[in-house]
């Protein structure tokens, strides 16, 4: 993996998630690298130089969004508007939960989306799924030259991630014919900051809630459902599927049996004592406050409670959809072991893995060091299961 910051993993981190999210390197290396002493400062980096830094980068790409649609450049002001996006998530990302700074600026995240929706070629649906008097964040891609009714996949990001990162993954199955729908689930991205909905194990749930929503789509064929996940939605994705059997494969980008056991080594529970590992190279891709506040827990006991409910253990079993598994064989927020765990405990009869390694590059969490070709081999995969059956 390349780290940008030597001396902070968690910065590092965010940098390449910010690439595969849409993000310039040049545009991210000319606001990071004046983070270089910031990013050693004990125990977790100088979080105001982090948010003031993309914070800046966010509003000169708002501002060059503005200029181009001023001019009528539509295509200029969507690409320069996702980007915006992108920098908005991170200048938030990393403060106190409680700051008001938080909050402002992902209201600033998913205003430059929405513009990159609108002026996007074919635009992108916003959209509310009505959810246990709530509602699921969501939006819609269309596939890319189809008419009528066609396969989809539900897309669904990680513990700290937003429907948003997700966006790289909605685009290349849109261009295999798949219509996406990435969504917020409790505990990520809208549904927790803007409808207060914190995480919970039965993911089912939303995801039974946006199966229902697609099948009033007319472009949705209801036998051609799938549903791709990354980081923790490799827990969340298996768990769904255990279920809702509407959903006929799954791919997981980086799978996690057990989040209980995982999140005891990454931040180093010790019971009593709380989380003794939350530092810069602590395998985290956000703050211990912020994990607290997306399981809706005020300590680490109490968060610890919860994740009992958070394993596959007696529940994998239920899975029979076809099922693909990549993960990295360095990955440091869950071991190539939870991967194999889930192979070995479906019932699925196609089911397969892909172990990536450091020599060929995709071997860290969730293939950010090299994304390609693990990304290819998922989105051909699900063209492949959910492409139409002939009589």
């Amino acid at each position: 993996m390349f780290f940008y910051f030597p001396e902070n993993y968690r910065w590092s981190l965010a940098v390449l998630r910010a690439i595969a999210a849409g993000g310039l390197f040049g545009e991210i290396d000319w606001a990071c690298s004046r983070l270089r002493e910031a990013a050693r400062v004990q125990p977790s980096g100088d979080v105001e130089a982090w948010h003031r830094t993309w914070g800046e980068l966010g509003r000169q790409l708002e501002q060059s969004a503005a200029d181009a649609l001023a001019r009528g450049h539509r295509v200029s002001a969507s690409d320069f508007s996702l980007r915006a996006s992108v920098y908005h998530q991170w200048a938030e990302g990393l403060l106190d939960p409680d700051d008001p700074r938080a909050e402002q600026a992902y209201a600033r995240h998913l205003s430059c989306f929405a513009t990159f929706a609108q002026h996007r070629d074919p635009a992108i649906e916003l959209v509310d799924i009505p959810f246990e008097g709530s509602v699921i964040p969501a939006y819609l891609v269309p596939a890319v030259g189809r008419r009528g009714p066609g396969p989809v996949a539900l897309l669904s990001d990680g513990l700290d991630a937003n429907k948003e990162e997700m966006f790289y993954v909605a685009l290349n199955l849109a261009r295999r014919g798949i219509t996406t729908l990435a969504f917020d689930g409790p505990g990520q991205g809208s549904a927790l900051r803007v409808h207060g909905l914190t995480a919970r194990h039965d993911f089912e749930k939303p995801v039974t809630a946006c199966v229902d929503w697609l099948l009033q789509r007319p472009e949705v064929d209801a036998a051609r459902i799938g549903l791709v996940a990354a980081s923790w939605g490799g827990y969340y994705a298996p768990r769904a599927v255990a279920f809702e059997k509407r959903i006929k494969a799954c791919a997981v980008m980086g799978a996690v049996f057990d989040t209980h056991a995982c999140m005891v080594r990454r931040v180093g529970y010790v019971p009593g004592q709380g989380a003794t590992q939350l530092g810069n190279n602590a395998p985290l891709g956000t703050t211990g406050k912020q994990i607290l506040r997306i399981l809706g827990v005020p300590d680490w006991e109490s968060a610890f409670r919860k994740l009992e409910s958070f394993r596959l253990e007696g529940v994998a079993d239920r899975i029979e959809c076809d099922l693909f598994i990549v993960h990295g064989a360095n990955d440091r927020h869950a071991p190539p072991s939870e991967a194999q765990r889930l192979l070995e405990a479906v019932s699925s009869r196609h089911k397969q893995l892909r172990v990536f390694t450091e020599e060929e590059g995709g071997a860290a969490h969730v293939n950010l060091d090299r994304p390609e070709p693990a990304l290819s081999l998922v989105c051909d995969w699900m063209a492949e299961r959910l492409q139409e059956k002939k009589p």
